[in-house]
């Protein structure tokens, strides 16, 4: 009698239209909600409507995750994914290769893509990205996360992208943060973090040049090679940096890293954890800040760092 009750309460949910049905499977991991086309031949096909699609390593048990992915990405049968999230990262040793994600990623950009989400360890070298997603005219949001090489061509261009987030990416060249934010016209938050490992593949400088930015998050830890870091940002509301020192990097010389950044006018909130930036030139920044949180060095000892949060409101 139980069994039978189950069978009915699925038969009741079967009759529910495929609006609502889609519904409830979003709010399922994408591995559960493909798990239902074996219920019936009403749910075989459904959940390739998914406009949302999540995949990572904990999928990947039996390293056939590239193979079904392969199989049915081609096939999914939604106009449009709004978001394809991408997780193999923490010394993933699965069947996922590089080729694979570029391909996935290719295939989705044709769908209208929206939101983007790559965290991936996935071989020594670095994941190089299809070229087709720096001139993705649908992509909103887009976060890269571990081993994705940035390589932006001279032609791209991301009309609608208004947050972008880069954790601990590598990149092609020295001006390929600069290309990537130059093809961002209504750029509206941007999170960058770089740790102090020296790399053909890290930045020695950041230059964020970016009149529509709103919201600026910076992490820089300091190398050798890190030295510059340039802020043209007239539409920043929101600042938050944090810049130190590589813990096995010694004997750095501070008056080699130079920091510049244009007036903020419509500045508003400002958090600094910081023992590099050049006072006299972050003093100009606070003018119209309202809400100031602030970790300098004490100059007097050199070693004990103050902080100072003043809601000015």
């Amino acid at each position: 009698m139980f069994v039978l009750g189950v069978c009915q309460d699925m038969d009741k949910i079967s009759q529910l239209p495929d609006e609502l049905l889609l519904k409830v499977l979003l709010f399922l991991p994408t591995k559960v909600a493909a798990s239902t086309s074996i219920l019936s031949t009403r749910w075989e096909f459904l959940w390739m409507w998914l406009p949302k699609l999540e995949y990572d390593h904990s999928m990947d048990e039996r390293k056939s995750l590239s193979r079904f992915i392969n199989l049915n990405m081609p096939l999914h049968r939604a106009p449009v994914i709004e978001s394809l999230r991408l997780n193999f990262s923490h010394g993933y040793t699965g069947s996922v290769t590089p080729e694979d994600v570029r391909q996935w990623v290719a295939l989705a950009v044709t769908r209208f893509l929206r939101e983007l989400s790559l965290d991936l360890t996935l071989e020594v070298n670095p994941t190089k990205l299809p070229s087709s997603l720096y001139t993705c005219k649908s992509l909103v949001i887009l976060e890269l996360k571990g081993s994705n090489l940035v390589d932006v061509h001279r032609t791209s261009c991301l009309p609608s992208l208004k947050t972008l987030i880069l954790q601990g990416v590598l990149y092609a060249d020295q001006k390929s943060l600069h290309k990537l934010l130059s093809s961002c016209p209504v750029l509206e938050d941007l999170f960058v973090e770089q740790d102090g490992c020296e790399s053909e593949h890290f930045l020695e400088a950041v230059s964020v040049i970016v009149p529509s930015l709103q919201r600026l998050t910076l992490k820089l830890c300091r190398g050798y090679f890190f030295h510059r870091l340039v802020i043209n940002t007239p539409s920043l509301k929101y600042f938050k940096i944090e810049d130190y020192t590589y813990e096995h990097t010694n004997g750095i010389d501070d008056d080699d890293y130079f920091f510049y950044s244009d007036d903020m006018p419509k500045l508003e909130e400002m958090e600094v954890d910081s023992t590099y930036l050049d006072i006299q030139n972050f003093v100009c920044l606070i003018t119209h800040v309202k809400r100031l949180s602030l970790c300098l060095p004490d100059q007097a000892e050199n070693v004990t760092c103050f902080n100072l949060y003043v809601d000015l409101i």
